[in-house]
């Protein structure tokens, strides 16, 4: 079944021209009957917010390689297009500003809206459904809604270890027309927690837990397996989770779960030792959780190339900074010598003639980032484990790697840096901590850290009129 049909059946609005907050439109409930009369539906359904978050205007680019990596200074500062101009400065009351922060706010609640759809069929007494089949599909939906609500938490309410009590977001706990309230930060980050803990009971036999994708010689074979929210996605939001609480023990606990489960591994650099037509780009052994998407390819030429013509040629939109600093002109870093084009700087990660044997994608959840959460939690609390795991992370990152001896929180943020270019992770980093972040502008040097710079306004009017789309 094609998407965009299966997205209008489902009613999950993503293309809808639907006008009220969770309006539904009654004509459907007779296909939506229809969709979830089979097992098939339901994983078409789910299938369906797969495909809506990995559009370009959400973390398909938006969220990820285009504004949120704006915001952390990967791009230079006074190269960037005039179109971006307001909010590479943080300027989010600008006009143009408020659009783009409008189109986030409505794609991720729209999304969130398929979760939901998706749960109030599945809860229902289905006997289409086996109660594994039933388990393992609310089990993603459970995982998807709280991971959209969390990425709502982070752009658009202060950080829950500064102002637990300020006002949040409305956090939807079901499909329908009515309202949500709007919680404190506090408590929606909780309802987040309370979904990732539902969502994990539930996948308690996920297909994953017999399984090592990276065994797998076909790799799109493997791809099924994490192109979507799995049991260990749902253990590796719980330690993002955690971490942005300031709660390192339940981290560290989270993330040894998916380290130690052996699902998945590190970049063997084997894998990238081939020719460009062969090389695994995006480390897809380390993929917890990725989002397919074909266009990817497409999205960074648009963003991050220069346009050429006949007669001509213009600026990439989005210029990289000296990428050579980030990377401490490491010829030895996989990632600077893979990502970066060695003939002009241009970013290649997303755009590399290698779609025979590897799908594109982008990465939402990797392991790397759980032994980045490691080295973060136990730096100051245990340093030689802090060392041990930072040391390996980078072992798999950089031939013939000298094994740091001494860590600081600077250190860890810089291998971020690093590690997340084209993912959006970075500003969030700096949200997190209370970081100033650094620019390639001479002037300004570093934009220090204020809710002016980490915190979307909330479209009040969108929850004032209840309008959605």
């Amino acid at each position: 079944m094609k998407i965009k049909f299966l997205l209008l059946l489902s009613g999950i609005f993503i293309f809808s021209a639907c006008n009220k907050w969770l309006d539904v439109d009654l004509a459907d409930k007779v296909t939506e009957e229809k969709l979830f009369s089979t097992p098939q539906g339901y994983q078409e359904a789910l299938a369906g917010v797969y495909s809506a978050m990995a559009d370009s205007s959400l973390y398909g680019a938006k969220l990820t390689m285009e504004e949120i990596d704006l915001l952390a200074q990967y791009y230079t500062y006074d190269g960037v297009s005039s179109e971006y101009e307001n909010f590479k400065n943080y300027n989010y009351e600008e006009a143009k500003s408020q659009t783009r922060i409008l189109g986030t706010w409505k794609g991720l609640y729209s999304a969130i809206s398929g979760a939901n759809n998706i749960i109030a069929w599945a809860g229902k007494d289905v006997s289409v459904l086996t109660p594994d089949m039933k388990n393992q599909v609310l089990g993603e939906a459970y995982a998807l809604r709280a991971y959209l609500h969390f990425d709502l938490i982070r752009l658009f309410c202060p950080d829950v270890k500064h102002a637990p009590k300020e006002k949040g977001i409305p956090y939807n706990l079901q499909f329908g027309v009515s309202l949500p309230p709007i919680y404190t930060v506090e408590e929606a980050v909780q309802l987040v927690v309370d979904d990732l803990r539902e969502a994990e009971k539930l996948l308690e036999k996920d297909p994953i837990t017999t399984v090592k994708p990276y065994e797998m010689t076909n790799k799109n074979d493997a791809d099924k397996y994490v192109a979507r929210l799995n049991l260990y996605g749902v253990k590796a939001m719980l330690a993002r989770v955690s971490l942005m609480r300031g709660d390192k023990t339940n981290a560290i606990k989270h993330a040894k779960e998916v380290v130690e489960s052996g699902r998945f591994r590190l970049l063997d650099f084997a894998s990238v030792d081939k020719s460009d037509k062969e090389i695994d780009m995006l480390f897809s052994d380390e993929h917890i959780f990725s989002l397919r998407k074909k266009t990817l390819s497409d999205y960074t030429i648009s963003l991050h190339y220069r346009s050429v013509t006949g007669t001509g040629s213009s600026p990439a939109k989005l210029p990289f900074v000296n990428m050579a600093q980030v990377y401490e002109s490491n010829n030895d870093d996989i990632r600077y010598i893979k990502w970066f084009s060695s003939v002009d700087n241009s970013f290649v990660k997303f755009n590399v003639d290698n779609s025979e044997k590897f799908f594109r994608k982008m990465p939402m959840i990797k392991l790397s980032e759980m032994y980045l959460i490691l080295a973060e939690c136990y730096l100051g609390l245990d340093d030689q484990q802090a060392y041990t795991y930072i040391n390996e992370l980078r072992d798999h990152r950089i031939r013939n790697n000298s094994h740091w001896s001494y860590l600081t929180m600077d250190y860890i943020i810089q291998e971020l840096r690093r590690e997340f270019v084209g993912e959006g992770q970075v500003w969030y980093t700096y949200k997190r901590l209370n970081l100033g972040i650094p620019t390639s502008n001479g002037i300004i040097g570093v934009v220090p850290p204020s809710d002016k710079v980490f915190v979307f306004p909330i479209p009040m009017k969108e929850i004032e009129t209840g309008n959605r789309n």
